[in-house]
């Protein structure tokens, strides 16, 4: 059916209930010809637009039908419809673990296995951060100081929301001045206590 004719079909139901309404209500007890008339003309209206939208104005597209999904086509199909920016991240290899991080080949032979330093001291690493880096094998300055734009920015993708940080903050300008021995006002306050 067209949607003209669909239209006025069901302005014409409206119309008729809206004289039904009229006509049952004059005759009922004391309501008086213009009340029924009232009734009737709010019926029209009403009843009229709830026809025109429920039956003349576009059914929705049924659901297609449930079809059980393997975990690795549904990882297939999250890929396929994620935006290449977030695809990076899936191409990235697995996070390593302290035993696969490389280290700064500037570092002397027994920094590795010296006392790691207070990440802390490095404004924008907090106790959480701190304890994230060291769970990926960043505990000395050196470490941080030695990142290029492509490390920090594998970095950054690897700690989501907070990644932003490394550049906003300066981490890796930080860990230079830190690793050879310099301080930051930050530094200062973290080793006076009066930042955590």
């Amino acid at each position: 059916m067209e949607r003209v004719e669909c239209n006025r079909n069901c302005w014409i139901s409206a119309a008729i209930a809206g004289v039904l309404v009229l006509l049952s209500a004059s005759g009922i007890g004391d309501l008086h010809w213009l009340a029924g008339l009232f009734l009737g003309a709010v019926t029209f209206a009403l009843f009229g637009a709830l026809m025109v939208w429920l039956i003349c104005e576009g059914q929705p597209e049924p659901l297609p039908p449930f079809v059980p999904v393997m975990p690795e086509d549904l990882q297939r199909r999250q890929l396929d419809s994620q935006p290449e920016a977030l695809l990076v991240s899936a191409l990235l290899p697995e996070q390593p673990t302290a035993a696969q991080m490389p280290m700064d080949k500037a570092m002397p032979a027994g920094a590795a296995a010296a006392t790691a330093d207070d990440l802390r001291r490095i404004k924008g690493i907090g106790p959480k951060i701190s304890d994230w880096l060291q769970e990926h094998g960043v505990t000395r300055y050196a470490q941080i100081a030695a990142w290029d734009r492509d490390a920090a920015a594998g970095f950054a993708q690897r700690m989501g929301r907070m990644g932003s940080r490394i550049e906003a903050d300066d981490w890796v300008g930080q860990a230079r001045l830190l690793a050879a021995g310099g301080e930051t006002a930050h530094s200062r306050r973290v080793d006076t206590g009066e930042a955590g």
